[in-house]
Formats: C-alpha cells, sequence, structure tokens
C-alpha cells in the first residue's frame, strides 16, 4: 500500500532515517538537543516544537509498566516529549515488549486509561490488563501467552 499522504513527525533521527526514501509526503525531525545515547531529540525545545502540530497518531515507547496502570520512563526529559506528543494526538498508542511489564523506573509519562492502545508481544499481567480494559484502552498481542 502506498504511503504518500503520510507525514511523519518524530524526536528520533533514527526513526526518520528509516522512513529516508520511503513514499511519504514528509518527515519532520523534532528540534532539541539530542540524547547520543539513541539519537533520541528531548528537552523544552522538543517539547515546544511539538506542541505547533496535531497528529492522527502518536505512537510512543515507554521502560516500564507497573501493575497499576502507570506508564514510566528514566529520563524526565523523554517523559515531556512523550506527554507533549500524547496531548496533541488523535489517537494514543503504547508500543513495548513483556520486559517492560518486569520493570520499574522514577518517571511517570500517562497512565493506560490516557491511551487508545497498547500494542505489545505477549498478553500483559492481569491487573494491568484489567485496568486498561475498564479504561476501554484496547490490548493488541503479536501472540497469546496460554491463560490458565
Amino acid at each position: 500500500s502506498s504511503h504518500s499522504d503520510l507525514v511523519v513527525l518524530s524526536n528520533n533521527i533514527n526513526i526518520i532515517n528509516t522512513f529516508m526514501g520511503a513514499r511519504t509526503r514528509e518527515l519532520i525531525l523534532v528540534g532539541g538537543a539530542i540524547r547520543q545515547s539513541d539519537g533520541a531529540i528531548v528537552g523544552e525545545d522538543a517539547v515546544e516544537f511539538i506542541a505547533r502540530f496535531k497528529v492522527d497518531f502518536a505512537i510512543i515507547g515507554a521502560s516500564a509498566l507497573d501493575v497499576d496502570g502507570s506508564v514510566l520512563d528514566y529520563d524526565a526529559r523523554e517523559v515531556s516529549v512523550a506527554r507533549a506528543i500524547l496531548r496533541n494526538a488523535r489517537t494514543r498508542i503504547l508500543v513495548c515488549d513483556t520486559t517492560k511489564f518486569e520493570r520499574t523506573a522514577p518517571v511517570r509519562i500517562c497512565d493506560v486509561s490516557e491511551l487508545d492502545y497498547v500494542i505489545t508481544d505477549t498478553v500483559p499481567p492481569k491487573a494491568f490488563a484489567d485496568i486498561a480494559r475498564a479504561a476501554q484502552t484496547q490490548i493488541l498481542t503479536t501472540k497469546d501467552r496460554d491463560e490458565t
């Protein structure tokens, strides 16, 4: 399928590089300070840049997911950017793998109830899934865990 109308806005150099040469309408790299460890652009300049846009889909990652439904990260500057993109999106999506349910992190991005979708590789822990279901946040998995 063609994505010739797709506009990609990202705060990560590597994401933009992935789309280089693709048939998209436009690639927009958020401005700000580059975190050299992973190519993410973080900080207040990035937050202000993102605030100028309204996007159809926000796709974020997280470092940890608490059983109480909290979506967490280690870097407060990255969290500010994630919150900005979530605030300015029509549909909010979190993408994570199973390991995120086994970790904790100190900085809160949002609650699972503030998301439209959580996409993960297996069924999340029951407590987290129950909170998501109550909030009408859809959980999509790439494979199912055996229910016992």
